[in-house]
């Protein structure tokens, strides 16, 4: 079974769209003593009608008096007929590329079903009968789950940067997310230095 890249997108907002979220927030964790910045985004690949859709994707920095780490979390929805992820992944930060190791990588199959129903009114001779048939169509794809960590220097850059991609591959398949905008301009403010003076949640939502 293959899937556009609308088919793929529709899917997974059908199955989200009642959750929203802040696009950017923190929190004070007592427990680990730590206090954790995050950016959502929803992104659409800039390569059109292939295997695999969008990304979801939470950038963390995780603050504490002993480290400060920044890790990236990623959903990639992908059709059935797709390959699985590759390891190797590039993420490019203006006019440098730097290669990226994807890690805890997991692969969800998901299913929907939808049946629709008709019914039908018939006479003949000896009088009048009605019923319903029903059709169902089954869409099977794949969620794929992953985590990156950025460097210092990655993360150093991305502070000052005008532009961001982030490349995967799935098996023949590349799929590329650039990050701009609003994106990033929220990214920056969870990696820079001043992200921890930010206490409540900005009013820009993101709708799966």
């Amino acid at each position: 079974m293959s899937f556009s890249y609308l088919g793929l997108l529709m899917i997974f907002i059908s199955g989200c769209s009642w959750l929203v979220f802040a696009r950017f927030q923190q929190f004070n964790d007592e427990f680990r003593n730590s206090t954790k910045t995050i950016t959502r985004m929803q992104l659409r690949p800039l390569e059109r009608r292939t295997e695999v859709g969008s990304a979801y994707i939470i950038f963390e920095r995780e603050q504490s008096v002993e480290s400060d780490i920044v890790s990236t979390y990623c959903v990639i929805t992908r059709s059935s007929a797709s390959f699985a992820a590759d390891r190797q992944a590039f993420i490019k930060i203006d006019n440098d590329s730097y290669e990226l190791t994807l890690q805890n990588l997991v692969s969800e199959q998901k299913m929907q079903t939808e049946t629709s129903t008709s019914s039908f009114t018939e006479s003949d001779s000896t009088g009048v009968s009605s019923g319903s048939t029903s059709d169902s169509d089954t869409r099977i794809w794949i969620v794929d789950k992953f985590i990156f960590r950025p460097t210092d220097e990655m993360v150093n850059k991305i502070v000052r940067s005008d532009n961001l991609i982030l490349r995967f591959y799935f098996g023949p398949i590349p799929a590329t997310y650039r990050i701009y905008g609003e994106d990033l301009k929220l990214l920056k403010k969870t990696l820079a230095d001043e992200g921890t003076l930010y206490s409540r949640d900005t009013d820009a939502s993101i709708d799966r």
